[in-house]
């Protein structure tokens, strides 16, 4: 389910979607998409539903039918309470809390994708039958690939330049460290990708006030080919975030071999492990100095291909595929027999 008018496009196009539908196609599921009430399916065997939000339709049809229900996702208990009120579960209205939890006591199993979010609200909230279920990296695809025939010149990020996630994901404080970085390396630029939002005026204006609108690069929306080929040529993919509840970009540049700035908030350090120069969100300095600190630091050989392996160990399509039928085949009739 989803709240987006265009959620078959997403379904296709975002990642963790994309990846879960293909998962379960796989495990030998015919998979029928849904986005709203209309379109969900009354014949379906097992409800497997993105987001505890939009999944008071799924319930009501597993519970109608005796059917299971799956419900995965972040869950955003605490998420930048301080910095932008209103996004977590905490500020949320008293009704919508109300959906929030009975979602977490009616869904037969709640499947976390990061550890930090499965303590936070098991420790805080009742949940039944709550799975850790990390999300997969595609690491036959996010690869470091051959070495660029030429230094690097830029820094890289992705996010939708929407407010709430330009602040979330730090691209504030990253415009203002480069721009600091900048007026000592005068060839460096930095490359924001992502969907335009209501934002991207604002983040424009910053960057001309700072004096490097020439060399911040709003590129919009890119296929996956050119997303991949950022994360082996950028200098660092910078994403100094306020909170993930997994960080997957961070984990598809690890993936291929790309230097990472990052700040240890909500999963990023079960993703990143030690393979991140790491630094507090709302410090430019701190930032600036990790972007100076990449300029300088020649890459060791075989430094990209340890970063994939971390990841291909830890955030396999192979691990998720695992969880989601261990998960499945325990709420099949046959397994229940």
């Amino acid at each position: 389910m989803s709240a987006h008018a265009n959620w078959r496009e997403l379904f296709d196009k975002v990642e963790f979607y994309r990846v879960d539908i293909r998962i379960l196609k796989e495990l030998g599921h015919e998979v029928v998409l849904s986005g709203t009430p209309g379109t969900l399916d009354w014949k379906a065997d097992l409800y497997f539903c993105w987001w505890w939000g939009h999944s008071p339709f799924p319930l009501l049809a597993g519970k109608l039918r005796r059917r299971p229900v799956v419900v995965t996702g972040a869950f955003d208990y605490s998420t930048c309470r301080k910095e932008i009120p209103g996004l977590c579960y905490l500020d949320r209205p008293w009704w919508q809390k109300l959906v929030l939890r009975s979602s977490l006591l009616l869904a037969d199993r709640n499947l976390f994708i990061s550890k930090s979010e499965c303590e936070e609200v098991t420790s805080n909230l009742p949940v039944k039958n709550p799975v850790y279920a990390t999300l997969a990296i595609d690491t036959e695809f996010y690869s470091p690939g051959e070495a660029p025939s030429a230094e690097s010149d830029y820094f890289f990020t992705v996010t939708w330049t929407s407010r709430t996630n330009a602040i979330r994901k730090g691209l504030i404080p990253t415009i203002e460290a480069f721009a600091e970085v900048a007026k000592k390396s005068t060839n460096l630029r930095l490359v924001v990708a992502g969907k335009h939002g209501d934002y991207l005026d604002e983040l424009k204006n910053l960057a001309d006030r700072l004096g490097v609108a020439d060399r911040v690069e709003f590129v919009g929306m890119i296929s996956d080919e050119e997303k991949l080929e950022h994360y082996r040529k950028c200098l660092a993919y910078v994403q100094p975030t306020l909170y993930e509840g997994f960080g997957h970009a961070i984990g598809e540049a690890l993936a291929c071999g790309a230097r990472v700035i990052t700040s240890p908030r909500g999963a990023v350090p079960e993703v990143a492990g030690e393979f991140a120069y790491w630094v507090q969100p709302d410090s430019q300095k701190e930032i600036a100095a990790a972007m100076e600190m990449v300029v300088v630091t020649p890459i060791a050989e075989g430094e990209a291909q340890a970063r994939h392996q971390w990841i291909s160990s830890n955030y396999s399509i192979a691990s998720r595929r695992a969880a989601l039928k261990s998960v499945l085949d325990s709420l099949s009739p046959e397994k229940k027999g």
